[in-house]
């Protein structure tokens, strides 16, 4: 008898099992997919887990050469660049990450998945929500749209990247039960509110 290995879960499993959220498996990863009775409207303060995303590193002297390859250009310092499922951080000028799917095998790609967390925070008052735990500088004039910086959250050392329409934030996996508490109290008063991967598809116009 072949018994298959177990799923791997990310750290909110339980959290989101006991909120009664509906589940689906993304490339073998249970992920709450939806809320019943539905889902926040697309206007609403909404926060995700992406916890199941992968994540690569590009490193060392190789990383402008795994960039070209990737994205076909060069990505300025602390800018982020948009792929077909999912974009690159420019960190310093020998450090990038990537988030999300490799279209292909990429030179000196480094699989760090374990490594890391994300959530995604949308909505109207993303930024007031933000503001109450975290000294970084969040303005439009400092962190554009399509740029990243990192700093802390509660003393959690985040990656922020910004999009025109949200925020996703990177931590470690063993702070992501802590850090998605402290979102959730802070946005209480905005009427934040848990979100499934339904509505992250719905916010970017993807069905992956």
């Amino acid at each position: 008898m072949i018994i298959a290995p177990p799923s791997p879960r990310g750290p909110l499993y339980e959290w989101h099992l006991n909120a009664a959220a509906q589940f689906g498996l993304v490339d073998g990863w249970p992920v709450a997919l939806r809320y019943p009775p539905r889902e926040p409207q697309p206007e609403s303060n909404m926060l995700m887990d992406l916890s199941h995303w992968p994540a690569w590193e590009l490193g060392g002297r190789e990383t402008e050469r795994a960039l070209q390859e990737l994205c076909g250009g060069t990505v300025p310092l602390r800018q982020i660049r948009p792929l077909d499922s999912g974009y690159v951080c420019r960190l310093t000028p020998s450090r990038a990450l990537v988030f999300g799917k490799l279209p292909g095998p990429i030179w000196g790609a480094l699989d760090v998945t374990g490594g890391w967390s994300a959530v995604v925070l949308a909505g109207p008052d993303r930024e007031r929500i933000l503001s109450k735990i975290t000294s970084v500088d969040l303005r439009d004039t400092t962190l554009p749209a399509l740029s990243c910086c990192q700093g802390p959250i509660f003393g959690v050392n985040t990656l922020f990247c910004r999009f025109p329409d949200r925020f996703e934030l990177h931590v470690c996996p063993d702070s992501l039960q802590f850090f998605w508490d402290v979102l959730l109290d802070a946005g209480q008063e905005f009427g934040l509110q848990p979100a499934g991967l339904e509505s992250y598809h719905r916010l970017r116009g993807t069905s992956e």
